[in-house]
């Protein structure tokens, strides 16, 4: 039988650490896309530049945080590796979509980050990250869990809910981080609660 509060602490702080790894490969990204395009910190990239940025920043965040669950989650569950891809994949989906509909509305992706004190549109496009990973993992996790679908329900609101906590305040950098390791805490819950929940064991080989 498999240790459930092990199990969720695990998923929480594991969780937690990959998706810190992967906010370090975002900023070394935007570093080196800074250099590439010459652009500074004080203006925003073209919506092509700034597209290719968030895919970018899609594939080395997603494959960060779709390693780590697949490594928890292969230890007792026959989860296919590519549990590690579909992740990026949602997100990339994502940007693609909200690159092309805000260039023809005339808008840049980095306008609505969270950051520039606007949340919401920012939690919008991550709660549709949660939706289309949710989505894709579905077909995976509904043969190793019961009632798997409300897995896309947990991935869509764990999101979408740990952005919003992240931006209570974002005038203030002690703050700021508190936020941050609040809203990577309550996904781990939000998504591993909800794994505790509609697990099933793994039937004997």
């Amino acid at each position: 039988m498999v240790n459930m509060t092990k199990f969720l602490r695990n998923w929480i702080l594991l969780n937690a650490a990959f998706i810190i790894i992967g906010y370090i490969l975002m900023v070394l990204f935007g570093i080196l896309m800074m250099e590439i395009t010459n652009i500074s910190m004080s203006e925003w990239p073209s919506p092509l530049e700034q597209t290719i940025w968030q895919i970018g920043n899609a594939i080395l965040f997603g494959s960060s945080i779709g390693f780590i669950q697949w490594r928890l989650l292969r230890k007792t569950y026959s989860i296919p590796s590519s549990w590690i891809y579909l992740v990026p994949a949602g997100m990339v989906l994502t940007e693609l979509v909200a690159g092309i509909l805000l260039w023809e509305m005339g808008i840049n992706r980095g306008e609505f980050a969270f950051w520039e004190n606007n949340p919401i549109p920012h939690a919008v496009i991550a709660s549709i990250y949660g939706l289309i990973i949710g989505l894709f993992q579905f077909s995976i996790i509904r043969r190793h869990f019961f009632k798997g679908a409300f897995w896309i329900l947990a991935s869509t609101l764990a999101w979408g809910v740990s952005i919003i906590l992240t931006a209570i305040n974002v005038t203030n950098d002690i703050f700021l981080l508190i936020t941050f390791v609040i809203g990577i805490l309550v996904y781990g819950l939000m998504t591993g609660g909800v794994l505790m929940w509609i697990l099933k064991p793994r039937k004997s080989e």
